[in-house]
């Protein structure tokens, strides 16, 4: 293809680029989806959403199921987000305000990257 448009991610390269950054970024979160630990993979994977919806905000490059041949479900992704926060929060000891700001971030970070990733 080469060059489709002006910018910094409208050639190949750039996509080339961008997918091995994604990529990456989806390894904290397939380590989570192995083991949903609260207090082992949770955080990097959280950080992780974080970091693809701002690459997905820039970019059309979304999480890719090579074995599928097609865009990453981000409801897995979520649902075990959510349920591993929920599941195993208490058992770190939070503050009350803590536990529910992180949950509303973490619920922001999710529904923005099911937007993205499905929109």
């Amino acid at each position: 293809m080469g060059t489709w448009a002006a910018g910094p991610f409208g050639n190949d390269m750039a996509a080339d680029f961008v997918g091995g950054v994604v990529d990456g970024l989806m390894e904290p979160v397939d380590a989570f989806l192995a083991e949903p630990e609260i207090d082992e993979t949770f955080d990097e994977a959280f950080a992780a959403i974080a970091l693809l919806n701002e690459v997905m905000t820039r970019t059309p490059t979304r999480p890719w199921d090579a074995k599928a041949r097609a865009k990453r479900a981000a409801a897995p992704i979520v649902e075990a987000l959510i349920a591993c926060f929920d599941e195993q929060i208490d058992s770190m000891g939070p503050d009350e305000d803590y536990k529910r700001e992180h949950r509303a971030a973490l619920v922001a970070e999710c529904e923005r990257f099911t937007k993205l990733v499905d929109g």
